[in-house]
């Protein structure tokens, strides 16, 4: 079986910095070999990166990068240019890039990436960048239900200018994020050290990071920047369970509270399958499962990380344990 190209996707609110972050990555020898896929050149503005049209849509980066204008389906788009790979009209790629506008909500493009069967044989989601403003990220969090969504469906979140702000400052939007999406792995942002593009697209390591309690800074309210209706608790299983079963039980719970589920992730141990299963859905779909190579933890266990919306632990748990009559321990209710 060939590899599948991982798709990446960077989001973040308007002003979060997406478009320096962008420009810093794609100049990295590490990725060169990178298709890079964006709303509109203007609004990205790679002008000075840009080295000559390969197609009418795709040009070449003098990084080695190719950058493509999003200008209609997302789905095309990337099956248009893994077509023109397989012919030669453009370079080989090893990954994809896929820039949101900062108003976007990244569930539909996640959706989409995890949804569509044609692409699946082609690609696999990979890493959700979402870059976080650090002078004005609190006041986005809080106003704004966008930001609050890119930053919770996050793998790395990207703290941006932070040359601009103190200390208590960055760890004040590092905790209120990370009360959000306590598995994502948090990066801080300066124009003199940005993170490495390899470690920002490493997806090829343990799918379940340890699970990270963020300590209050001093002086900080503990419920002040939290935001109530926004929930990341993880879900243990004891022994291993029935595939089919716990998918179809994944799937009736995205079917029927989809909307209040905005990603699942983790893996599971399967009766009859040597190798644990990555696990992961967004919102109304449910990812075709993958094998790891190696047990996160204690052989026979699972755990899946639930990051919902209005939707409790236990009411999940519940639901589970009723379905697939296991054992079941929660955590970070």
């Amino acid at each position: 079986m060939s590899v599948r190209t991982p798709i990446h996707v960077l989001t973040g609110f308007l002003g979060s910095g997406k478009t320096t972050l962008l420009r810093h990555l794609l100049s990295d020898p590490a990725v060169r070999d990178t298709a890079v896929i964006v709303n509109e050149f203007g609004e990205i503005g790679l002008d000075h990166l840009l080295m000559r049209e390969i197609t009418d849509d795709v040009v070449l980066l003098r990084s080695g990068c190719l950058c493509c204008a999003l200008r209609g389906d997302l789905i095309s788009s990337i099956l248009d240019l893994h077509r023109a790979m397989r012919i030669g009209e453009v370079p080989l790629f090893s990954r994809i890039a896929v820039e949101t506008t900062g108003l976007a909500d990244p569930m539909p493009i996640l959706q989409a990436i995890l949804n569509d069967r044609q692409l699946a044989r082609l690609c696999r989601l990979g890493q959700v960048l979402t870059t976080i403003d650090g002078v004005n990220g609190l006041t986005t969090i809080q106003q704004h239900d966008e930001a609050v969504r890119q930053v919770a469906v996050a793998n790395c979140l990207i703290l941006t200018k932070i040359d601009l702000i103190d200390a208590r400052q960055s760890d004040a939007v590092a905790y209120a994020v990370k009360r959000l999406n306590r598995t994502a792995r948090i990066y801080l942002s300066r124009p003199e050290a940005f993170p490495a593009a390899n470690a920002l697209f490493d997806d090829a390591s343990d799918p379940m990071k340890q699970l990270i309690e963020v300590s209050v800074p001093d002086g900080l309210d503990r419920q002040s920047h939290s935001h109530e209706r926004i929930k990341t608790f993880a879900v243990r299983l004891d022994r291993p369970v029935d595939l089919s079963a716990f998918i179809e039980w994944l799937e009736l719970l995205l079917t029927s509270r989809g909307d209040s589920v905005l990603r699942v992730k983790g893996y599971i141990t399967a009766k009859g399958h040597a190798q644990p299963l990555v696990i992961q859905g967004v919102q109304h779909t449910v990812y075709r499962p993958v094998p790891l190579q190696a047990f996160p933890a204690a052989p026979g266990a699972s755990e899946l990380v639930f990051i919902t919306q209005n939707l409790s632990s236990t009411a999940i748990e519940s639901s589970l344990k009723s379905f697939l009559s296991v054992s079941i321990e929660g955590a970070m209710g």
